[in-house]
């Protein structure tokens, strides 16, 4: 509301405008991707492991912002995932809106994370759950899961953005 307001007021034209914000996938986009964590609950660490190979691989430099050892990182990423797509289907994301928001300043904070960085985490992120997911990945899945992690880095981006000072700036809806 505050990034509309600004918008209005700074009059930027168009095309100096940022997107406008991914929808909150809808319900049968948000179970076929609950369903899918099937496969990605029985083996939690298999897909943090491909995860991260896929996102050291697309941007060699993120690997200095991660310990040695990435046990414990794996095990919190994947907790993390999977929380939130469970809290997705609620009626009202604002709650996981606001954690997700946190987590992305923190993530700069802390670790330096810049908003271009959550290109990788996405791309890395649907190929693992690919890779794991084995043959009962989709093209459909492929789209579904592409769905919710928009959504998903959306909502920490922005909270990148506001531990920066950086106004995020939607187009008119």
């Amino acid at each position: 509301m505050v990034a509309r307001s600004l918008a209005r007021s700074l009059s930027l034209p168009q095309q100096a405008q940022a997107p406008r914000p991914a929808r909150r996938p809808g319900p049968e986009v948000i179970q076929a991707v609950q369903r899918s964590c099937r496969a990605v609950t029985d083996r939690p660490v298999r897909l943090a492991e491909v995860f991260y190979d896929h996102l050291f691989e697309m941007a060699p430099t993120t690997r200095a912002m991660f310990a040695a050892d990435m046990t414990g990182q794996m095990q919190k990423m994947t907790d993390a995932l999977l929380a939130a797509i469970a809290q997705i289907s609620a009626q009202d994301t604002a709650e996981l809106e606001v954690v997700l928001h946190r987590m992305g300043r923190e993530h700069y904070v802390k670790y330096h994370v810049e908003p271009e960085h959550y290109m990788y985490v996405a791309h890395a992120l649907t190929r693992a759950v690919r890779d794991v997911a084995d043959q009962d990945y989709s093209s459909y899945l492929s789209s579904c899961w592409i769905a919710v992690i928009q959504w998903v880095t959306e909502h920490m981006v922005a909270g990148t953005r506001a531990a920066m000072g950086t106004p995020v700036i939607h187009g008119p809806r």
